[in-house]
């Protein structure tokens, strides 16, 4: 067994048959086939099962994998050390949700890497459930995970059984954002009923899908006047800027964007629960420089916005 057999077994897990991983690793589908059979041999159990829908991990299989992934991800950074410092590429990736303090401190760590002759950073907005599964494939090696506090223990107990270590970066309340010419806008507080008159600017995909009880609406049920799904932040807040009857729930906003954008923030009533963001890794993986960098502009900069209102 060598780096290259754990490497093939991540790959086929990742895309589900033996066919397709093989093409996208450019092998033989028999010599493929034979690499999986004589891991399982050395490993003693099944590390997959053959199914209608494809190759699946069985539940060995997975803890395999998990340690499969850790190893791949230490012997790239062995091979790192004996790489020129002065030629060395900068590696960061990262999947978060959708938050404008995180974007900050993305800018703000971006800002602060010293000039390299290559620097290859992913940063990816994205939901709960498919940050979980980058940091699980190693397409991201960290990620920022929102959940609601009375899910806490959901989202706490799911991080263990998928072995992904976690740490708490901010607990905030929601806040309702808006333009400052927005009729509600000039109270100290929001009433959620009286959203229902307004129109919604919500997120193009589910911030936390992994849990059915995440179907209800954060502004209360009732008729609300329309909504209107965005993906790209930006626009967000340029529809909120120009549309003035429009709204949007948001975990605190950094001062710089409300100033930019004329927006206002405000607290809503009733009190609405609790959420927490989560930086997750995979079991074993070690922080790079980079890393540690971003978490640095990351805690900072939720400490900023705490309070804010």
């Amino acid at each position: 067994m060598n780096t290259l057999h754990l490497k093939y077994a991540v790959e086929v897990e990742k895309a589900g048959s033996i066919t397709k991983a093989a093409d996208r690793l450019r092998v033989n589908q028999p010599n493929l086939s034979k690499t999986i059979r004589e891991l399982e041999e050395t490993f003693g159990a099944e590390i997959f099962m053959r199914t209608s829908k494809g190759m699946v991990p069985t539940r060995k299989g997975v803890e395999f994998l998990a340690c499969a992934k850790d190893v791949l991800a230490q012997v790239a950074k062995m091979e790192n050390l004996f790489t020129d410092r002065s030629a060395r590429s900068i590696y960061f990736s990262v999947s978060v949700p959708r938050a404008s303090y995180i974007s900050y401190a993305f800018t703000e760590f971006i800002k602060s890497v010293q000039p390299v002759k290559e620097i290859d950073v992913i940063y990816r907005e994205t939901n709960s459930v498919t940050a979980i599964e980058n940091v699980m494939d190693g397409e991201s090696n960290i990620g920022i995970i929102r959940c609601r506090s009375d899910l806490d223990d959901y989202f706490t107990t799911l991080f263990r059984e998928k072995r992904l270590r976690f740490e708490l970066v901010r607990e905030f309340e929601y806040l309702v954002l808006m333009s400052a010419q927005h009729p509600l806008a000039w109270g100290p507080a929001v009433d959620c009923p009286g959203l229902n008159e307004y129109i919604e600017i919500t997120h193009g995909d589910s911030e936390l899908a992994l849990s059915p009880r995440y179907g209800c609406r954060r502004a209360g049920a009732g008729g609300r006047r329309g909504e209107i799904a965005i993906y790209e932040r930006g626009s967000q807040f340029e529809i909120l800027r120009r549309i003035p009857l429009t709204y949007m729930w948001v975990s605190p906003v950094p001062e710089d964007v409300l100033s930019t954008f004329s927006l206002v923030q405000k607290k809503a009533l009733p009190k609405k629960p609790l959420h927490r963001d989560y930086l997750i890794s995979r079991r074993g993986y070690r922080f790079s420089d980079e890393d540690r960098a971003f978490v640095e502009k990351l805690t900072s900069m939720a400490k900023l916005g705490e309070g804010a209102v």
